[in-house]
């Protein structure tokens, strides 16, 4: 096998040039499952709309449209602007705190929400989620937002 980078004739199957040492074998191309994690975006993985809740609502109504729409999040909205998520987690996390739940949806949900936009890789959902811990991800789209979940991950892939 001649080496592309120097022209060195080397033995066949070898996996890079004894001459200059360049790389002599290339990446298989994507296939399958990983494909399609790769190439797919955030749109194919059917964002659900978002239900959403200001920062000065109280919890306990923030807990009422959670359990209503059995949804496990919601998007805290303020002046058209996503300021936080409130999801399952912090509620459970704080539910110790009687103070905590009888207050406002601001003081429990999380600010640092990582947010997605449709055209992003499901490669990125999928890190986002890894990197973050979060099982729901906010998708920026036009005219609002939508939810990607860990579940519309799994369905993605099974399909």
């Amino acid at each position: 096998m001649r080496c592309p980078a120097c022209g060195f004739a080397n033995l066949e199957g070898a996996d890079e040039c004894d001459s200059c040492h360049a790389a002599l074998t290339q990446p298989a191309a994507a296939r399958g499952i990983e494909r399609r994690i790769l190439e797919g975006s955030v749109r194919a993985l059917r964002p659900k709309p978002a239900l959403t809740i200001g920062p000065v609502a109280p919890v306990s109504e923030a807990v009422e449209r959670m359990r209503t729409a059995k949804v496990g999040c919601l998007l805290v909205i303020e002046d058209g602007k996503l300021v936080g998520v409130l999801s399952e987690r912090e509620l459970l996390h704080n539910s110790i705190d009687p103070l905590a739940l009888a207050g406002s949806v601001g003081a429990l949900m999380r600010a640092d929400a990582t947010c997605l936009r449709e055209e992003d890789s499901v490669a990125d959902a999928f890190h986002a989620m890894a990197v973050t811990g979060h099982r729901h991800l906010p998708v920026a789209r036009a005219g609002g937002y939508s939810v990607v979940s860990v579940r519309d991950l799994l369905h993605y892939l099974c399909a």
